[in-house]
């Protein structure tokens, strides 16, 4: 569920008023949720459609965030959206509609509405006193098919200079608590753009950089893991914290876990998890969290080494083979290690 969803906007006020390519006037608000935290941009858009010499309003509430992004569109009840003939929006035309609205690479950017439209092919209207033009092939896909000039219109209301203006409002409001809020959002475009922003040495986002590299949208986990701190690798409070995601992210992911934790001294908890999280591990992955373990050998605890054994006797071939290695080379070793694995033993018989 989005943070919009958990934080229902409580309050809205004027963030700017500005015209449109068509002179049209747009007062765009910014909505706050419940903890004065502004979440979105809402306005109420009313704009004449002109189309084969027959003009209408367009009317919808628009909504983007915090970066200009568009988020959605409702139709009122009096004015619906309609296409060619007066026939209204059916649910795939409106989410066609936001699909297009969504996209700021359109072809509509570069293109005049009447553009859009061959005139060589005629369309009998039963509402206009005459015929229309067909959307041209190439392009239909940019367009609600029959409603080529309100999707041509309303993307460029939405991805317009009112877009921009959003995003220099925001930037105006930018404060701690802001970007800590845009990390912790489910849009992975606020997302990139906080961890654009962020001061990655201070410890206040920390942690949520630590939440992105499991929840992260995209390839944000990928951006946020290198801006976690190197200090924070080390840490006794977030090096386990970081290690226990092995259990929940994805194999590319882990890879840049278990990179990152090569050659580093792991604190004891980290090994506890470390070794708990074997069975989520691949034949390549498990060769080196074993390496890892192995540069920590001297810091493995009774716990750890009986969690090893217990790998060793694993129904997975690749598991048990590496455990039963990595066990038989620590007791040739001999010293502290091995001391412990027979400390473990004793307590396996006692028990």
């Amino acid at each position: 569920m989005s943070l919009e969803h958990q934080n229902p906007t409580t309050r809205k006020e004027r963030a700017f008023t500005t015209m449109t390519k068509d002179s049209v006037k747009m007062e765009v608000d910014l909505l706050f949720n419940s903890k004065n935290q502004p979440v979105k941009y809402y306005s109420y858009v009313v704009t004449p459609v002109c189309e084969e010499g027959v003009c209408y309003n367009l009317i919808a509430e628009v909504y983007w965030d915090l970066l200009g992004n568009f988020m959605d569109y409702k139709e009122t009840v009096l004015d619906p959206l309609t296409k060619f003939d007066h026939i209204k929006f059916t649910r795939e035309d409106h989410d066609k509609m936001k699909e297009i609205l969504r996209d700021k690479t359109s072809l509509l950017a570069n293109y005049k509405a009447e553009d859009l439209v061959d005139h060589s092919i005629e369309i009998k209207s039963e509402v206009i006193d005459g015929v229309a033009g067909a959307t041209y092939k190439s392009l239909s896909g940019a367009v609600v098919r029959g409603a080529v000039y309100s999707s041509h219109t309303l993307w460029h209301i939405v991805n317009g200079e009112v877009a921009d203006k959003i995003v220099a409002h925001t930037e105006s409001l930018m404060n701690d608590d802001l970007l800590i809020w845009m990390l912790d959002s489910d849009n992975y475009n606020l997302q990139f753009y906080a961890l654009n922003k962020i001061d990655t040495g201070n410890e206040q986002y920390t942690p949520n950089l630590i939440r992105l590299i499991s929840e992260g949208n995209s390839y944000v986990p990928f951006f946020a893991i290198e801006k976690i701190p190197e200090w924070a690798w080390s840490s006794a409070l977030y090096q386990p914290k970081i290690v226990i995601l092995l259990k929940e992210v994805e194999f590319r992911m882990q890879n840049e876990i278990l990179n990152k934790l090569n050659n580093r001294e792991l604190e004891e908890n980290s090994i506890t998890v470390l070794t708990s999280s074997m069975e989520s591990l691949n034949k390549s992955q498990l060769k080196k969290a074993f390496n890892i373990l192995n540069n920590n050998r001297d810091r493995l605890s009774v716990e750890s080494i009986g969690e090893i054994e217990s790998l060793s006797e694993s129904g997975n071939k690749e598991i048990s083979e590496a455990a039963e290695q990595f066990l038989t080379s620590l007791e040739k070793e001999g010293g502290l290690v091995s001391k412990k694995m027979k400390e473990q033993r004793k307590k396996l018989i006692s028990n």
